[in-house]
């Protein structure tokens, strides 16, 4: 028997083409990577520095002409990078990354 996992948003794999660079800091080392799936509840990033479960970082996602700073909180923990829930995103970060959302779907 199959598991279906169910998600409250959809997610956007990101073209190769577009640049989505990932910077964040959880007060020891810097975090730098790429988002390769985003949606409105997390993304995931690329990156050669993981962080554990639980972990709480401040990012910034920089794509295109956007900047979008939110709070988020590692989920997910894989051999090329982590899955990061965001967890507090303004209201004006928030329609950035709806608006980004709806281009990469173009």
């Amino acid at each position: 028997m199959t598991q279906r996992i169910l998600r409250r948003h959809e997610r956007v794999l990101v073209p190769d083409a577009v640049d989505t660079h990932v910077t964040g800091n959880e007060g020891t080392a810097p975090l730098e990577g790429v988002a390769t799936v985003i949606g409105l509840g997390g993304m995931f990033v690329r990156t050669k520095a993981a962080r554990p479960c639980g972990t709480v970082l401040s990012l910034v996602l920089t794509a295109r002409a956007i900047s979008i700073a939110a709070e988020g909180t590692v989920r997910n923990v894989a051999e090329n990078g982590i899955g990061v829930e965001f967890t507090a995103l303004t209201p004006e970060n928030e329609q950035e990354l709806k608006k980004f959302l709806l281009q990469l779907r173009a």
